[in-house]
C-alpha cells in the first residue's frame, strides 16, 4: 500500500513542480522579477550614467551590471567601462581592475580599451598603500602605468599614466629613503648607506634621489670618510643642480 501511495502522489508532485516553474517564468516575463521593469536597456544604461555622475556608486553598479547581461545593446564596451568606473568610484579597486581588464579582453579592438588600460593603472595605484607597508601593489602599478605611458605616448592617456608611474616611483623611493633615515638616526651608518644608495641607483629620477645623496654626505662625514663625502657632493651638484638639497649644500648646509 505504501508503494502504491507513493506511485499515486508522485505525478501530482510533478504537476505542482511544473506549475511553479511556469508561474515563475510568467512572472519574470511580465517584469515582476526584473530590477528595472518596463525600462529598455538604453534607459537602464542612462540611469547608470546619471547615477555615476551623481556618485551614486551602488545604483550605477546595479544598472551597468543589468545592461551587461541584457541582449540588444550595441554599446557593451562602454557599459563595461562604466561598470569599472562605478567600482573605482566606490573604492573597490580590485573589482575595478577586474572590470577594466575584462573590457580589454572582451573588446580588444574597441576604442574604450585605451581608457580601460589607464583604468587598470589607476586601480593598481589606488591599491598602493602608505610607504610603511608592503609595496607589492605599488610596484605593479609602477610597471603597468609605465607600460601604458609608453604604449600611448603623446596622448592624454599616456601622460596621465606617466604621472601615476612617477607617483609610484616616488613612493617606492620614499620607503627606502625613510628606512635609511631611520638607521641613520640610530647611528647604524652602514645600513643607512645601503638604503640611500638603493634610492639613488634604483630611483634616480625620483624626488628622493637628491635627498638620499644629501644624507649620504652627512653619513660619510660622521665616520670620517672625507673622500666619499666629497665625491657624493660632486655627484649631487652635478646630477641635481636645481634640487633643494643641492641649493642647501651650496649655501653651506653641509
Amino acid at each position: 500500500m505504501e508503494f502504491l501511495a507513493k506511485s499515486v502522489k508522485s505525478p501530482f508532485r510533478e504537476v505542482r513542480y511544473w506549475l511553479v516553474v511556469i508561474t515563475g517564468a510568467s512572472f519574470l516575463a511580465c517584469g515582476g522579477g526584473l530590477p528595472y521593469p518596463g525600462l529598455s536597456v538604453e534607459e537602464v544604461y542612462n540611469l547608470g550614467v546619471g547615477a555615476l555622475e551623481e556618485q551614486n556608486w551602488k545604483e550605477a553598479t546595479k544598472a551597468f551590471e543589468e545592461v551587461l547581461v541584457s541582449p540588444g545593446f550595441d554599446r557593451m564596451p562602454e557599459a563595461g567601462l562604466q561598470l569599472a568606473e562605478s567600482h573605482f568610484g566606490a573604492g573597490r579597486f580590485i573589482a575595478a581592475r577586474t572590470e577594466f581588464q575584462r573590457v580589454i579582453d572582451r573588446w580588444p579592438t574597441d576604442t574604450t580599451t585605451v581608457y580601460a588600460a589607464l583604468g587598470v593603472c589607476r586601480s593598481l595605484a589606488g591599491m598602493s598603500p602608505i610607504p610603511q607597508r608592503d609595496q607589492t601593489f605599488t610596484r605593479q602599478a609602477q610597471i603597468t602605468c609605465g607600460q601604458v605611458a609608453a604604449q600611448f605616448a603623446g596622448t592624454v592617456v599616456g601622460l596621465r599614466a606617466s604621472e601615476f608611474s612617477t607617483d609610484m616611483v616616488n613612493k617606492l623611493a620614499e620607503r627606502d629613503y625613510n628606512t635609511g633615515s631611520h638607521y641613520l638616526k640610530r647611528g647604524l651608518i652602514d645600513s643607512s648607506l645601503l638604503y640611500f644608495e638603493e634610492v639613488v641607483e634604483s630611483f634616480p629620477d625620483s624626488k628622493w634621489a637628491p635627498w638620499a645623496l644629501y644624507q649620504m654626505i652627512g653619513a660619510f662625514e660622521m665616520i670620517n670618510y672625507a673622500r666619499d663625502a666629497e665625491t657624493t657632493k660632486e655627484l649631487l651638484l652635478g646630477s641635481y643642480p636645481e634640487s633643494e638639497p643641492a641649493q642647501m649644500l651650496e649655501n653651506g648646509g653641509k
